[in-house]
């Protein structure tokens, strides 16, 4: 049987080491009995909230990492712990969380060690198991990365098939999604995407001795309906996608898949890729009207998030924001408990380029943008109708060991912005517009930070069009580093 390794013990000081910054309490594992509030706690606001904002801040994040026999080895992985932050727009706020209710939760809090494995976490049991389980072979339902609504049904996301239907109001876990089609993606893009038309896309993997990108849209039975098939010969590693308003694009990494390990290896879900420059990258655009593809060469890359894709004329427009190799272990968690390090804050900086996609090319044209940043934001009601002017994002300061800022990007100025706290963490900014907003910054930015001093964490409230600091709420326990944020109105 496969041994998983314990992540090291947490903050490890040395006899002439400064301690580690008590910021990094964001990646301490959730007592059950603490995480578990169903009932909402009031928080306490300093400043004054914006009498407009009355919904749900949602968050998703993992939140134990260390269980009795073995721990999680790595941030992206953990038991997922879902958060709502409550505006109820009489100038207050309240908070609850709840835990994700999976198969993997189960059995991983049952026999003390991960179960299903994870990023950067070995399945258990060994070569019998995994061949007992060939035709179907096991995956996380451990949905701690992302939120997403499909036809009125809340979903929480990983990188997997295994989606969990919860209650936004109560966080209630409601169970798995089970999908109505005879499909075999067991890899799907964390991040989904919705058109203008309120139609949710995703793309899965096929893996074998060839590949396939799948691109499907979800219709109100939970079927699966194809729109494009992508051969490749070794598939790329997926988290996202983009969608503009006529294609959806599709990057495929330079860190490809090997399919036979998935099947026989048991090694974590990084390692079963390879870094393979020499092959480049390939951006495929599909026309959603009639699901034709198109495909550019680009050099070899690594992306997770896409700030936005458009139609300019004829020409298809990416903008990713882009790593010269994977990242993956300058996230390990035994490098962000002790309180990171200069890759970890190079991770957090990834470059901001443009990629142009024109009939006729073999190649994609690479334009760079301003700002190094990731965990990207837009108006999302903007960018339904075309290029957006604005961009908000996480980055961090040189040598600072995680994300610590907030950066706002003018693309017709070129002006960036930065909201500096050099005591805090400071994760994705959520843009919420504002109800009757006539520019396309109208609004604000909901922040999740942790600082030295802070006794729980905060949710700082920017004001998105100069990262002003209008409010922040106190909350009264510590959000554990997450990802992504919805806005519930």
């Amino acid at each position: 049987m496969n041994q998983i390794a314990e992540p090291p013990t947490r903050s490890p000081v040395g006899r002439g080491m400064p301690p580690t910054p008590s910021r990094w309490r964001g990646l301490d594992s959730v007592d059950a009995a603490v995480g578990d509030a169903a009932t909402p706690l009031p928080a306490t606001v300093r400043g004054a909230l914006p009498e407009w904002l009355r919904g749900s801040l949602l968050l998703n994040g993992p939140a134990v990492w260390d269980l009795p026999k073995h721990g999680y080895r790595h941030w992206f992985d953990g038991l997922a712990l879902l958060h709502r932050v409550q505006f109820p727009g009489d100038g207050g706020a309240r908070y609850h969380s709840r835990f994700l209710d999976t198969e993997d939760a189960r059995l991983s809090r049952q026999r003390g060690r991960p179960e299903l494995g994870g990023f950067g976490t070995k399945v258990a049991g060994g070569l019998w198991s995994r061949l007992v389980h060939l035709a179907n072979p096991r995956r996380t339902d451990n949905g701690c990365v992302v939120i997403s609504r499909c036809d009125g049904q809340w979903l929480a996301l990983t990188e997997s098939d295994r989606v969990t239907r919860f209650d936004p109001q109560t966080l209630a876990t409601l169970g798995e999604w089970h999908w109505a089609d005879r499909l075999k993606l067991p890899l799907m893009a964390a991040h989904p995407c919705v058109d203008a038309r309120g139609r949710w896309w995703n793309v899965g993997i096929r893996l074998g001795r060839s590949c396939e990108y799948v691109l499907v849209g979800v219709d109100r039975q939970a079927v699966r309906e194809v729109k494009a098939r992508i051969p490749v010969q070794r598939a790329g590693y997926l988290h996202a996608f983009a969608m503009g308003t006529r294609h959806a694009v599709i990057w495929e990494c330079a860190w490809r898949a090997h399919a036979l390990r998935f099947l026989f290896a048991g090694e974590s879900y990084a390692e079963h890729f390879d870094w393979m420059p020499q092959q480049g990258s390939r951006l495929h655009a599909v026309n959603l009207d009639d699901g034709s593809v198109r495909s550019w060469d680009a050099p070899a890359l690594f992306a997770f998030h896409a700030p936005q894709a458009f139609e300019r004329g004829n020409d298809v427009v990416l903008d990713l924001c882009v790593a010269d190799r994977p990242v993956f272990e300058q996230l390990d968690l035994a490098r962000l408990r002790a309180g990171g390090d200069a890759a970890s804050a190079a991770a957090a900086r990834a470059r901001h380029v443009r990629y142009v996609l024109s009939p006729g090319a073999a190649t994609a044209r690479e334009e760079p943008l301003p700002g190094r940043f990731d965990l990207p934001q837009v108006n999302m009601a903007a960018a339904a109708h075309g290029p957006v002017r604005y961009v908000w994002g996480a980055t961090a300061r040189e040598g600072s060991g995680f994300f610590d800022r907030v950066v706002r990007i003018d693309h017709a100025s070129g002006e960036i912005i930065e909201s500096a706290d050099d005591s805090s963490v400071a994760l994705e900014p959520l843009f919420v517009p504002t109800p009757s907003a006539r520019t396309e910054d109208g609004g604000v930015l909901l922040v999740h930070r942790l600082a030295d001093a802070d006794a729980g964490s905060r949710i700082c409230v920017l004001d998105a069009a100069t990262l002003a600091e209008r409010a922040v709420v106190h909350l009264p326990a510590v959000v554990p580093f997450g990802f992504h944020g919805h806005w519930l109105e």
